[in-house]
């Protein structure tokens, strides 16, 4: 089996890495673009960790004509979850050869479209992507991931633990028992993913997994706007504000979410960050990233703004997870740096949002 990982950021990057070091019978498959994927081609990518610092060879590929599917192949969505919609229409309709089709035959007939075939699994932040792939592919999962990463130069990743690299909470979309067409691949990402320093948990409802860990990525926002302290400083107070709101909403919406005691059962080393040698010693999550980096856009409307959305959809209104969700994406379409909003300004905007 094939893991074609969608996406050479944080996530992607550093299950790529991992897997092509540790299970090289299962060789990753790594989607990247231009520069990102020349840096990778020229000098593999580059993984850090407070135990290791490392230089990996990684299949790159740029298109799905170039990858040349195949029958036992697993596409994982390593993308933002703002950048899924683009990804997934550009791998469904890819052709699959057959399982044992040799790749340098151009005559091979294909045997059907990933979206038919093959499962995908998303490795997004939020709830929403799996419903985007399902409307797409016939067979997904969902992961709820803890992998604390910091992802600022092309081909290059800090991995904040060790000797484990993350953890994955894996399962079917939408919940329940894993079919016979899913059980196989399910059962290849625990052992393979396993074999790699990764933690994973196979469950029957990933999305009471995916919505804790939404309470916890609502401070990724707060990061982007104030600085990469953000969740952990002087806006502590904000930060609890927000995920009530978002709890008051859950109840209404009548969503569960995992507790804390499960999340201490199989988090392992996760929230024991260390120093990686020549990174700072405080840095932001995935949002403050995308600000640091430039990128002109964010996730957060898939972040705070489905905690907006489930407010709506109950005829309610979640109006400080709306201003954050608002500010967010302006500070990042404005190419704004972290750090560019006060915490006294912000703690305004919220109290005239109420």
């Amino acid at each position: 089996m094939r893991y074609v990982i969608i996406g050479a950021g944080a996530i992607g990057g550093t299950l790529a890495t991992r897997l092509a070091q540790h299970s090289p019978a299962h060789p990753p498959l790594l989607v990247a673009r231009g520069a990102t994927a020349d840096t990778i081609e020229r000098a593999g990518y580059r993984l850090r960790s407070p135990d290791d610092d490392v230089r990996v060879r990684v299949e790159v590929t740029r298109t799905p004509a170039d990858a040349r599917l195949r029958a036992d192949d697993v596409l994982v969505l390593a993308t933002k979850t703002h950048q899924a919609p683009a990804a997934l229409q550009t791998w469904v309709d890819a052709p699959v050869l057959p399982a044992d089709a040799d790749p340098a035959d151009p005559d091979t007939e294909p045997v059907g479209t990933a979206g038919e075939l093959l499962p995908v699994v998303s490795l997004t932040n939020g709830v929403a992507a799996e419903r985007m792939a399902l409307r797409l592919f016939r067979r997904v999962l969902g992961a709820c991931v803890w992998l604390p990463a910091t992802h600022l130069v092309a081909g290059e990743t800090a991995v904040r633990i060790a000797p484990q690299s993350g953890t994955f909470i894996v399962g079917t979309y939408p919940p329940g028992p894993p079919s016979d067409d899913v059980a196989p691949a399910l059962d290849a990402i625990a052992r393979d993913w396993g074999a790699s320093t990764f933690g994973i948990h196979v469950v029957d409802d990933v999305l009471r997994w995916k919505h804790r860990k939404l309470l916890q990525n609502l401070a990724n926002a707060l990061q982007a706007l104030l600085g990469p302290d953000g969740a952990i400083g002087p806006i502590g107070p904000l930060t609890r504000r927000l995920v009530a709101e978002a709890e008051d909403v859950y109840r209404a919406s009548g969503i569960t979410w995992a507790t804390d005691a499960e999340e201490d059962a199989w988090r392992g080393n996760v929230f024991d960050v260390r120093p990686v040698p020549g990174m700072p010693d405080v840095v932001g999550g995935s949002s403050w990233q995308s600000v640091a980096r430039g990128d002109g856009s964010i996730e957060t409307d898939y972040l705070n703004g489905e905690i907006v959305l489930l407010a709506r959809l109950a005829g309610l209104d979640a109006p400080l997870n709306a201003t954050v969700q608002r500010l967010a994406r302006q500070a990042a379409v404005a190419r704004r740096p972290p750090g560019s909003t006060t915490v006294d300004e912000l703690a305004g905007a919220l109290d005239l949002a109420r």
